[in-house]
């Protein structure tokens, strides 16, 4: 009878086979010569044990034969570990890769209650647990210990499973998502680190893909005024003082054709409340296999900026004031002259860059030594030179060091001055202030006053 049962079965699926679109139930028992019901009745063992598919178009059932893949294929090729256990959790089937977590041989396994396996390297009491309180077709992750491997994870599915018998039992299947646990791990690990560091840097960061802003920190929100959600929503632009925009787009346009390449903008931006803040901004881009990211960061200056405007203006005053007094100034910083007044200039005959390339001596070309160092830091001889002035000054001398020379003008006119040295100390530099007055005029006097003396003491003798 059974057999009868086996072969009927058998006969249905064959003519299944050389029908792949389908056949109802009236043209399986034609085909057949076999009663409708009885047909009925062995189409639904086999729908039931899944070796047949059912599809209804209307009142008709069309049936084709099931497109399974052998379970035994699948325990052999696939990565994951399977176990396939009847209705009473019975071991029907173990593939390799779970005889190997497990370390014992399928001997041990097979026709065994999943309850009494005893694995020298994993407890799988957790694994029963989820399989009998919570029932086939879940899924969840459970956690083995393992032993000189520690704890491994897997993401376990229960699959009902209907036997070609028409029993019904479950297959177990885990996949090991150990690393891929341990790698989101450390990435949340490392995200908080970064988001740690972002929100508390000074500087505002924000970071766009593909053009789509997808972080920024608080410091952007302190910088405008705005709130994130506030600045999302606006133009870029927006903020920008009028004034800089032009500015601006042209380096918005720049960054669009060389995406690759740093830029850096400084601009104003009027916050929320109205009030100005300048800020510099750097903008790099990082190409990552499909993604382009552009990491912005904006700085505060404007502390920075109005200090700068505070030294520019004290820098235009003493410019101002050191262009219009009487004499002249030089100002040598490591032997070089890092300042000189327009009356220099009137005095020497050369321009300010020629007289910062020829340096102080070269602009004073010294034709005759009168007198130096009425202050006496320096003997008053023949033999004495600016140099040796400059060797005994110091920032800390009571008076100055003084000369009296006759120079060179660039247009070969003879000048006769008088020269004041005083020296400051800023950190580890030196500067030295040298004041010069053009007395050619009172020396001239003064030779025709001796000459009179002269002439008079001669008519005298």
């Amino acid at each position: 009878m059974m057999q009868d049962y086996e072969q009927e079965l058998v006969a249905i699926k064959d003519l299944l086979k050389k029908n792949p679109g389908g056949m109802s139930v009236t043209d399986i028992s034609k085909a057949l010569k076999k009663n409708k019901n009885t047909v009925g009745r062995y189409l639904d063992i086999l729908l039931i044990s899944g070796q047949v598919d059912m599809r209804a178009y209307g009142m008709a059932k069309v049936y084709t034969i099931s497109r399974r893949v052998p379970l035994s294929a699948m325990l052999s090729y696939s990565k994951e570990l399977i176990m396939v256990l009847d209705n009473e959790f019975r071991i029907i089937d173990i593939n390799e890769h779970f005889l190997k977590l497990l370390q014992l041989p399928r001997e041990d396994t097979l026709r065994k209650n999943i309850s009494f396996l005893q694995s020298p390297e994993v407890d799988v009491h957790e694994l029963l647990d989820t399989i009998t309180t919570r029932g086939g077709d879940r899924e969840t992750s459970v956690t083995f210990h393992v032993r000189d491997s520690g704890d491994r994870i897997f993401h376990q599915k229960c699959v009902p499973t209907v036997f070609d018998d028409g029993r019904k039992g479950l297959t177990l299947i885990l996949e090991d998502i150990t690393e891929h646990i341990l790698a989101e791990k450390e990435i949340r690990v490392s995200e908080e680190r970064f988001r740690m560091m972002a929100d508390n840097i000074r500087d505002g960061l924000i970071i766009m893909e593909n053009g789509k802003t997808i972080y920024a920190n608080n410091r952007i929100a302190e910088i405008t005024g705005y709130s994130l959600k506030e600045l999302w929503a606006m133009e870029p632009l927006t903020i920008i003082a009028p004034e800089s925009r032009e500015e601006a787009l042209q380096q918005i346009r720049d960054i669009e054709a060389h995406p690759d390449k740093p830029c850096d903008l400084q601009t104003w931006i009027i916050r929320k409340d109205r009030e100005r803040r300048f800020v510099s901004s750097r903008i790099s881009g990082v190409r990552h296999h499909a993604m382009f990211y552009n990491f912005v960061i904006f700085t505060d200056i404007t502390e920075l900026k109005t200090q700068e405007a505070l030294v520019s203006e004290s820098e235009q005053r003493f410019r101002m004031m050191a262009d219009n007094i009487q004499d002249g100034l030089i100002i040598v910083e490591n032997d070089k002259i890092v300042f000189s007044n327009r009356r220099i200039k009137e005095i020497t005959g050369y321009s300010t860059e020629e007289i910062a390339a020829m340096g102080l001596h070269g602009t004073l070309q010294i034709d005759d030594v009168q007198a130096i160092a009425d202050s006496g830091i320096v003997p008053v001889t023949d033999k004495c030179r600016i140099e040796e002035i400059f060797k005994n000054v110091r920032p800390d001398s009571p008076l100055p060091g003084e000369f009296r020379i006759w120079i060179r003008r660039k247009d070969e006119m003879h000048r006769y001055i008088h020269g004041k040295i005083t020296a400051a100390k800023h950190g580890d530099i030196t500067s030295f202030y040298i004041t010069i007055a053009d007395v050619t005029d009172f020396a001239e006097r003064e030779k025709a006053l001796r000459e009179r003396i002269d002439a008079l003491q001669d008519l005298v003798h």
